[in-house]
């Protein structure tokens, strides 16, 4: 099946929703032929679950990434559209964390995080994330808004700030100026 897909994944706060993401999404899915699964991840949106304990989300939360996929019978790699607000449960966190245990899942895609405030990268040990990149061909488009407090004192960025000075490819970060804002549609591959 040549069918193609991208997985929504939100982090906003519990007062928005995928229905966010509708009128971002839809031009892609008609101009670039993508199926777009959009989902709210348990506590955020309009989804059951926000009294779990974060521990047990923050652990299970790839299962359930893979646990969506599989039940709408996807057996080829995915792209992914996600946002992440809060450092431990949120859309670009989780995403990362699967990565981490399931790469193959997003073997030669591109991935897109909107400022992904990232505080545990669920690895066995630094580097990992690194390494599952390079191995399974997988991009990253790191779209932020830095800010001094993000930059200084948020895990995520300040890996993401020495992953672009070390030149690494696989991950490409876009500083957010909404002064200079561009609008342009790219169909990943």
């Amino acid at each position: 099946d040549s069918q193609r897909f991208i997985l929504v994944l939100r982090g906003f706060d519990k007062t928005e929703s995928w229905t966010t993401w509708t009128k971002t999404i839809q031009p892609l899915s008609q101009r670039c032929s993508y199926s777009v699964i959009f989902v709210d991840l348990p506590g955020f949106g309009r989804s059951s679950g926000r009294d779990l304990n974060q521990a047990s989300w923050k652990r299970n939360g790839p299962e359930i990434i893979i646990a969506i996929l599989s039940s709408f019978h996807i057996e080829n790699p995915v792209n992914i559209l996600a946002t992440c607000v809060d450092p431990i449960l949120g859309g670009s966190a989780t995403t990362v964390r699967t990565i981490n245990r399931y790469p193959a899942w997003f073997r030669d895609r591109n991935l897109i995080f909107t400022n992904s405030v990232i505080g545990d990268f669920g690895e066995s040990k630094v580097g990992d994330f690194e390494k599952n990149l390079t191995q399974f061909i997988i991009h990253i488009i790191v779209h932020w808004f830095p800010d001094e407090d993000h930059t200084h004192h948020c895990v995520a960025y300040k890996r993401w700030n020495k992953l672009r000075q070390s030149g690494f490819r696989h991950v490409k970060l876009i500083d957010f100026d909404p002064v200079k804002q561009t609008a342009q549609l790219v169909c990943p591959e």
